[in-house]
């Protein structure tokens, strides 16, 4: 990866053989929007709430059998920072709650860069995430794209993976395709903030963690029967923490939190 990261430097002699050379230089970027969570509650011209267990739109447990309730009061802002906190608590039939904020319907974009200063957590079962879906899209084959994603598959939070999806529709498990990286630390990423992102344009895609960049897909590296859906479409933000499947353990410490310092998006000046 230290080879396509220095083709930001030397793409004139490695435009042949590396695709990230067509893409533009971090600096060429410009902010077109962000929240800083400066103030005492969520700024509801950017966010939203997504509430309850996803059984409104047809997901029981948002499509992947999330043992969380999501609610409104489990976003707080203090201090320059959006707070994502999961408790232990009875609702309905979930023993647990937690929040999951977007941008849908408020703002969305295709193409830039899109960045988060996130702290997450440790803790089996909990899943926090910051991640891209498409205005209206449907799944899998109008798009998905993880910027961030930690735990959810039984690796500890020194692990951080990103992944891009699409296949056909209407959704059929064995007609979804996807790619992903997995970075890790030299120690957990809960123990500090760090940013996340990726960098977008027509066909492709790049992931970054604290700004170096880490994995990269582009249409060729798919199933030529699957449409590359991440050029079409307006996409929003998603950042929440759920709990997994398989669920928490006795060393699982209830309440936890997620912090998010600032989200932006960057477009080319």
């Amino acid at each position: 990866m230290k080879i396509i990261f220095l083709s930001f430097i030397f793409c004139g002699f490695l435009s042949f053989i590396l695709p990230s050379c067509d893409q533009p230089a971090p600096n060429e970027y410009g902010l077109v929007w962000e929240d800083e969570f400066s103030g005492s509650t969520l700024d509801n011209s950017k966010w939203t709430h997504q509430l309850g267990d996803g059984s409104q739109f047809g997901l029981w447990g948002w499509g992947n059998g999330e043992l969380q309730y999501y609610k409104q009061e489990n976003t707080t802002l203090a201090d320059g920072y959006a707070t994502i906190t999961v408790k232990e608590e009875l609702v309905g039939d979930y023993n647990y709650t937690s929040s999951r904020i977007t941008t849908k319907d408020n703002y969305s974009f295709r193409y830039g860069r899109v960045e988060a200063r996130i702290k997450t957590l440790d803790g089996k079962g909990f899943w926090p995430a910051f991640w891209l879906l498409p205005e209206g899209g449907e799944w899998p084959c109008d798009g998905e794209i993880d910027i961030m994603e930690q735990g959810h598959t039984g690796s500890g939070s020194n692990v951080t993976t990103g992944a891009a999806h699409l296949g056909n529709c209407p959704f059929d498990a064995s007609q979804h395709q996807y790619l992903n990286f997995s970075k890790t630390g030299s120690e957990s990423f809960a123990n500090d903030f760090h940013i996340y992102g990726i960098q977008w344009g027509p066909d492709f895609i790049s992931w970054f963690v604290d700004d170096e960049m880490v994995f990269q897909v582009i249409p060729e590296d798919y199933n030529p029967s699957y449409a590359w859906p991440f050029n079409n479409n307006q996409w929003y933000i998603i950042l929440n923490l759920a709990i997994t499947s398989s669920g928490p353990n006795n060393q699982t410490q209830f309440p936890s939190e997620m912090q998010i310092d600032w989200v932006r998006v960057f477009s080319l000046e």
